[in-house]
């Protein structure tokens, strides 16, 4: 099993297969002060394995600080992926994942989203955030 991608974004939603993501793959979130609050949106898309449908897989995707330190939210999910009819004998299915909520970070910095399978690390989406100019100081950043 593999992640086939693990976006953060304004918004994300998981429709019929696909998913729909709006200010996708940013990965510099400017702030006027710490800690600071955003609404975030995170997408994923796993590439489950032939040999590993029909079973349980417990996903959990943890933000961490650059020192992985985790910050709230966890995210986590159970699932599994059934053997449509028709499908290719042997090809990967993937499943895909949103979810959208508050995030706070606490201070100006690196951080990462990352999504685990079963315990172990499968995908990592790192993101800084810095001081930015407050209104009227400087240019607009968002």
């Amino acid at each position: 099993m593999k992640v086939h991608a693990l976006m953060l974004a304004d918004s994300a939603q998981a429709v019929d297969g696909k998913l729909y993501v709006l200010g996708g793959a940013w990965n510099l979130l400017p702030f006027g002060e710490f800690p600071a609050s955003i609404f975030v949106g995170l997408a994923v898309a796993n590439d489950v394995d032939w040999n590993e449908t029909n079973q349980r897989h417990h996903l959990k995707v943890q933000f961490e600080d650059a020192d992985g330190n985790a910050i709230d939210p966890r995210i986590e999910a159970d699932f599994e992926a059934g053997r449509p009819p028709g499908a290719t004998a042997g090809s990967d299915l993937r499943l895909v994942f949103a979810v959208n909520g508050p995030l706070t970070v606490p201070r100006p910095g690196s951080y990462a989203a990352v999504a685990t399978i079963g315990g172990a690390e499968m995908a990592r989406s790192c993101f800084d955030t810095v001081s930015a100019p407050t209104p009227g100081q400087g240019p607009a950043w968002r």
